[in-house]
């Protein structure tokens, strides 16, 4: 029976990008079995919880809520900065899952990384709905591991001649961020022309790359739309691309934060400065002599290499 709750608390955990926030809920959702609701509005995430959780705890995306709606003790919500982005464009049942679920729970815990001034503003109408709201900050608009080098590219066709010239060492991962569908493909199609091992995503595509992925032998690039800056867990990623300037600090900083999600040093090679990276100029400029450099001579050598055949 669906029982209808007029006392429901809030907390609100604020915490960088590959904090562990995601597996924190879920250790804590086990402890309490079929008492807590685990809502993911990424359903490649959702899926994959589903795989690790064993049907330990209810998993859905929030327009499955309507479909089992029913009273849990505590509902967790993943990635709560996109219930600002998307539930208010194109996933309009977002915001009704949302108030729909707090009549229905003793606790609602939402997870972010990026809650904005703008986020607060709007959750001020949440007075109303809770009973007490508490903010747990970790970190909020952080990054956990910080580029170890992060370089102003002049141009993008500086930036497509520095990935097509074969400068990048392997076996490494990089991610190139595109601003649009057809240029990830095109990007991909490129990749693969030149021999390198690649993997593309785009809007709807998330759970099926997840599956296609291999940590064993990880691809030499992945390229992708914003898709891939929330939720899928992907190998290591040595370097990251940006082959449009992000507008967003909050979309860059989740963009960014794909790279050393365990630790491990990234570069990262943006059209523009860094919104809130300390970052060298002198450091910066002696880089992209050092990258033109390289692409000069990787020129150089394909030229002489494609004179060498021709004489064979």
């Amino acid at each position: 029976m669906l029982r209808i709750n007029m006392s429901t608390d809030l907390i609100i955990l604020t915490a960088p990008p590959a904090s562990g926030k995601t597996f924190w809920m879920e250790s804590f959702a086990k402890n309490f079995n079929s008492s807590v609701l685990f809502i993911s509005p990424l359903r490649a995430l959702a899926e994959e919880c589903k795989k690790r959780s064993s049907g330990e705890y209810e998993i859905m995306t929030p327009e499955e809520w309507f479909n089992k709606r029913c009273h849990f003790p505590i509902v967790v919500i993943d990635e709560f900065h996109l219930f600002f982005y998307w539930g208010l464009s194109f996933r309009y049942q977002m915001w009704e899952a949302f108030y729909d679920m707090v009549t229905c729970a003793d606790l609602v815990i939402v997870l972010t990384a990026t809650l904005t001034k703008e986020m607060r503003d709007e959750m001020a109408l949440f007075q109303s709905h809770f009973e007490k709201i508490i903010w747990v900050d970790q970190g909020n608009q952080k990054l956990k591991f910080k580029p170890q080098n992060y370089i102003k590219v002049p141009d993008l066709f500086f930036m497509q001649q520095l990935i097509l010239s074969s400068v990048l060492v392997r076996p490494q991962t990089s991610l190139i961020f595109c601003q649009y569908r057809k240029e990830v493909r095109d990007w991909e199609e490129k990749l693969i022309q030149k021999g390198y091992n690649v993997l593309s995503c785009v809007g709807g595509e998330a759970w099926e790359f997840s599956k296609k992925l291999n940590f064993n032998e990880p691809p030499d690039f992945i390229v992708s739309t914003t898709v891939l800056s929330h939720g899928v867990n992907l190998p290591s990623i040595k370097r990251i691309f940006f082959t449009y300037q992000v507008k967003d600090i909050n979309f860059w900083l989740q963009m960014l934060a794909r790279g050393g999600r365990k630790g491990e040093s990234f570069d990262v090679y943006a059209l523009e400065r860094p919104f809130e990276l300390k970052w060298s100029i002198i450091f910066n400029f002696l880089a992209i002599q050092r990258l033109s450099l390289r692409i000069k001579i990787s020129k150089l050598y394909k030229q002489i290499e494609e004179w060498f055949l021709k004489e064979l």
